[in-house]
């Protein structure tokens, strides 16, 4: 089984000037500014080097589209042999990598071309993936995107992310675009052998019986619309809390004072493997506190309904916890610490936080698994 951590380039690696949030964060739409994050473009290998300390046998990161393709037609091959020496080192250290292909962020020049609300634009996204392809990254897995239903709910309906737009007509043609573009990059990826999928973000629902039918459309919309359309091999599932469910006891919400109902867990395992008979993996769990303790109890009651999902025969490939490493928390900045690991903003030394040694003995217990 495979048990690690999870990350995006963009809010780990520093200085991505040439996405579209790097923008808006300099001309003041954006509250924060991400700069050096954590530095892990240049501080990968000592990064590598805890995870494998603490005996983790996977990663999940994302390659930032912009750094590869700083402008439009423009290559930047030095960055996508970055990436690859971070794979390689990963498999020399025998911690299986998982590709995340878009997480979020775009390059700029693609954003002012429309993004993903132009179905056109796609051509250019598959170059992209094109380009990673032929160069050799020695992955099992990849994600071909990061949560597309959030991305479209924030983006074209929230109006929080860039573009800061507020159209359920736009929403419902970037949502359709972005099955499009799973679609075929998956086939991109299949020629080559790959295992394929996305991650969702997927919520716990306990509706009270008097709200059933607002909660049942909910639910749908957010957790299983997109997955019933698109193409995968496994189901990734980022989870992290429950949407207004009824009264249960349940443990601190933490810093971003979300409800946290571990049980829910079991549920959208149970319910992916009942729908679509496939492997799940749990591609982002995590908790954001200042209290340590509560970060462990997080990942012990959640991964306790996993084994619950494993005992009655659901193939469960692997738990990711998110963070590896405090980071940019999108609008929130540095504010909210979700990792196992903290910096220091001006040294950028790691400190190893007791909670990761929770996910340690998790890790020795199914290493092999």
């Amino acid at each position: 089984m495979l048990i690690g951590t999870a990350t995006s380039a963009y809010q780990v690696e520093g200085n991505n000037k040439w996405a579209d949030w790097w923008y808006f964060e300099r001309k003041g739409d954006l509250p924060y500014r991400s700069g050096k994050s954590c530095d892990q473009y240049h501080f990968y290998e000592k990064d590598i080097k805890i995870m494998k300390s603490l005996g983790f046998n996977a990663y999940r990161f994302s390659i930032e589209f912009s750094r590869i393709y700083p402008s439009k037609g423009k290559l930047n091959r030095e960055a996508i042999e970055h990436y690859r020496k971070l794979v390689d080192l990963l498999r020399k250290n025998e911690i299986e990598p998982i590709v995340t292909l878009w997480h979020y962020t775009l390059p700029k020049w693609f954003y002012d071309l429309g993004g993903f609300e132009r179905a056109e634009n796609t051509a250019y996204f598959e170059s992209y993936v094109e380009k990673i392809i032929n160069a050799g990254i020695d992955a099992k897995y990849f994600l071909t995107m990061n949560e597309p239903v959030n991305y479209a709910t924030q983006g074209y309906l929230m109006g929080e992310y860039p573009p800061f737009k507020r159209s359920p007509l736009a929403f419902r043609r970037v949502l359709v675009n972005l099955i499009d573009v799973n679609d075929r990059t998956y086939s991109m990826l299949k020629k080559h052998g790959y295992t394929v999928s996305f991650t969702n973000a997927m919520y716990g629902f306990k509706y009270p019986k008097i709200a059933y039918p607002f909660y049942k459309v909910t639910d749908y919309t957010l957790n299983w619309w997109f997955l019933k359309r698109a193409k995968f091999d496994f189901v990734g599932i980022n989870y992290y809390r429950a949407i207004n469910p009824v009264s249960f006891r349940q443990h601190g919400k933490g810093e971003m004072n979300w409800t946290i109902y571990p049980q829910g867990l079991y549920y959208l395992i149970s319910k992916a493997y009942s729908l679509f008979k496939k492997p799940v993996m749990i591609t982002e769990n995590g908790f954001a506190s200042s209290d340590d303790r509560e970060r462990s109890k997080f990942i012990t009651s959640h991964f306790k309904y996993i084994e619950e999902a494993m005992r009655k025969g659901i193939p469960v490939i692997g738990y990711l916890y998110w963070s590896f490493i405090d980071n940019f928390e999108w609008t929130y900045g540095y504010t909210k610490h979700f990792g196992l690991v903290s910096f220091d903003k001006k040294t950028m030394e790691r400190h190893v936080r007791r909670s990761a040694f929770t996910l340690k003995r998790i890790a020795d217990k199914y290493r092999g698994i």
